[in-house]
């Protein structure tokens, strides 16, 4: 057979297909290229059109809530709103529609139209120069705060050209300006600042989210690659130890008692003894008129003659520290409770107390001269006695707050031991309480204690501490069962029942000595109670039997400014003005809480009166104010009244 030969035809055929091939290869060849040459070195025109196609959105998370102990919200974060204006659209309108829509803007925001035109043309002004220079105009100027919904819509029904609303996240705290101090602030990125918000702030931040996408040349997104989406985590929740219903028991009582004093301000501390959690925290500060600033001497000057003293028809000299702060926002002040310190006075007498029974240095039962309230020590200093009598027992020297008894009951102690024991109640340190700012107290350090510094700490002087060291310290005779007489941790968070941290015991002194002191101080909670129903018979028949101990200390005036000196013959004290404090707790069977009130500076009417009819010791005007915060608190509590057949004698106390 003979073989066959190809078709012209098919031939024709092969080489045509090869030459498309190569033609199209060159023509995608150039197509790749030209692709290339424009994403490496675009021209000029075309640059001016290209960008990152990849674009990235903030997913937002929000911060987590600040709530009270059954969960009322204390500070949350919300969206809010308010006004903006674009000062360039506003100057496109006539002079006069431009005033009228300013007047409708000032009317709705509830403004002076002059305050808003002012803003207006300076951001004009401001333009202009800005395109002088060759720069863009200002588009944005606030004129408001965050708006409620009611002023938010008010402005939105105007619809001026040029008039916004801007969304923006705030953080409220809902409750009161006292109550500010302890919460604190977030800052323009809800970090936390200041207080609480401070100090958790690890586990109230959230982490926001973002959304990686493709976008096509004219924005739309095209597509999420793989690891583009990244949520966002809000931020936990925190329960505070504070009740809002018992703060607001605590203020209200403390106003209360402020206004009855003519005081200048006052300080109160509740807690729980049995979990250290602080239930209510507040200090006021009342403006009271002609308050005249302290006479300090110039270093230079010659010596003044007398003494510059406070008195009827003389100056009431302002004792508060200074707070540039505390009218700029509620929570930016000092918290006075941690950061300011005052001496004591006669309730850190019980302290003083159990640390010479503790170290057995009084016997039972035992008597002491008293001396009929005037007494001399060895080293010649006078000590005076308010409740005068020749002979008391120990425990009555703590009942009727005997400085001369105390001194001697002191002075048995060594001076390193008895300043240890006051360590161990925690003053002169810190107690950890998550605020910044806390003051750790002053205790004279060994190297200077004198027997001066002994008698003076016996009656609560030469020490200076802060109510929630003192709260703290009073907690280990309010803590009952193995916890009697041991010092609680505190806490500003709200504390399960299990929580570990609640069988942590920090001893201080025996259980047995514990329980005596609250035996002792019950008698002279009902003193003050006497004194109450005198004054007012309607304040009588007390459903919860309570204990506790007052004070009057005279206020130290603190080191002179630079430059000044002390006035000749100063103490370095304000001359009749006085804190005047009471510490309590209750029920006394099994005690739920702490209470501590300082009252600032009494006013003159309660100080100069005949000795026996003065009313500014703090068993007059911060006594009642415990006992009403107690009794008030432990009935919204739900507390079992105290047995109304219970009796504590104090022969059997001394007998112990």
């Amino acid at each position: 057979m003979s073989e066959r030969r190809p078709s012209r035809g098919g031939t024709h055929a092969n080489r045509w297909g090869l030459v498309a091939t190569f033609a199209l290869s060159a023509v995608l060849l150039a197509a790749f290229g030209r692709v290339a040459q424009l994403q490496i070195a675009p021209g000029e025109e075309l640059r001016s059109f290209m960008g990152d196609r990849l674009s990235q959105r903030s997913e937002k998370s929000w911060r987590g809530d600040l709530l009270d102990r059954r969960g009322r919200p204390i500070s949350l974060s919300r969206v809010g709103v308010r006004a903006f204006i674009d000062p360039m659209r506003l100057a496109e309108l006539e002079p006069a529609e431009m005033s009228e829509a300013i007047a409708g803007l000032a009317e709705a925001l509830e403004q002076p139209p002059g305050e808003i035109e002012l803003r207006v043309r300076q951001r004009l002004s401001a333009s202009a120069q800005r395109v002088g220079e060759g720069k863009g105009p200002l588009r944005f100027a606030a004129v408001s705060d965050m708006l409620d919904d009611e002023h938010a819509a008010a402005v939105r029904a105007l619809a001026i050209p040029g008039v916004h609303l801007e969304q923006r996240d705030i953080r409220e705290t809902v409750a009161s300006d006292a109550l500010s101090r302890l919460v604190g602030l977030v800052g323009f990125e809800h970090e936390g600042r200041l207080g609480a918000e401070l100090e958790l702030d690890k586990s109230l931040r959230s982490t926001d989210g973002s959304l990686r996408y493709l976008r096509d040349a004219k924005g739309r997104p095209l597509w999420v690659e793989r690891g583009g989406w990244q949520p966002g985590s809000d931020g936990r929740d925190i329960s505070l130890s504070i009740d809002l219903e018992l703060q607001r028991i605590a203020e209200e009582e403390l106003w209360r008692g402020i206004y009855d004093a003519d005081a200048v301000g006052g300080r109160l501390v509740m807690l729980d003894p049995r979990t250290g959690e602080v239930l209510a925290m507040t200090d006021l500060i009342r403006d009271v008129e002609g308050l005249a600033a302290y006479p300090w001497e110039d270093q230079d000057a010659p010596r003044s003659v007398g003494l510059p003293t406070s008195g009827p028809g003389g100056p009431r000299y302002v004792t508060l520290p200074p707070d540039e702060f505390r009218d700029r926002h509620p929570a930016t002040s000092r918290n006075r409770c941690v950061q300011d310190m005052y001496e004591p006075g006669s309730t850190f007498k019980p302290f003083v107390w159990a640390a010479v029974t503790q170290a057995g240095l009084v016997d039972p039962g035992e008597v002491f001269d008293t001396h009929n309230g005037f007494w001399v020590t060895s080293y010649g200093r006078s000590i005076e006695d308010v409740t005068r009598r020749p002979k008391m027992a120990w425990s009555e020297v703590l009942v009727n707050s005997s400085n001369i008894g105390m001194i001697q009951g002191a002075e048995r102690m060594e001076p390193a031991d008895l300043r240890a024991m006051l360590r161990a109640f925690g003053f002169g340190q810190e107690t950890g309480i998550a605020l910044p700012g806390e003051m750790a107290g002053l205790m004279t350090p060994m190297s200077l204690w004198s027997h001066w510094t002994q008698t003076s700490v016996a009656f609560g002087h030469e020490v200076a501490v802060t109510p929630i060291q003192m709260a703290r310290a009073f907690c280990c005779f309010a803590r009952t069962g193995d916890a009697a007489g041991t010092l609680p941790d505190l806490s500003l968070v709200a504390l399960d029942e299990h929580e570990p941290l609640l069988d942590v015991l920090r001893p201080v002194v025996e259980p047995e000595v514990a329980v005596k002191v609250r035996e002792v101080l019950t008698h002279v909670a009902s003193k003050m109670e006497a004194v109450m129903e005198r004054k007012n018979p309607a304040e009588a028949g007390w459903r919860y039997r309570i204990f506790g101990k007052s004070g009057t200390a005279e206020i130290p005036t603190g080191p002179p400014p630079e430059g000044k000196r002390r006035p000749t013959g100063s103490r370095g004290y304000f001359e009749e003005q006085y804190n005047s404090s009471f510490i309590a707790g209750g029920p006394f069977e099994d005690p739920r809480m702490v209470v501590l009130v300082v009252i600032d500076d009494p006013g003159p009417e309660h100080v100069f009166q005949p000795a026996l009819r003065r009313t500014h010791y703090g068993s007059h005007v911060a006594g009642p104010v415990a006992r009403r915060v107690i009794e008030r608190s432990l009935d919204y509590l739900g507390v079992p009244a105290s047995d109304p057949d219970l009796e504590i004698e104090i022969e059997r106390v001394n007998k112990w």
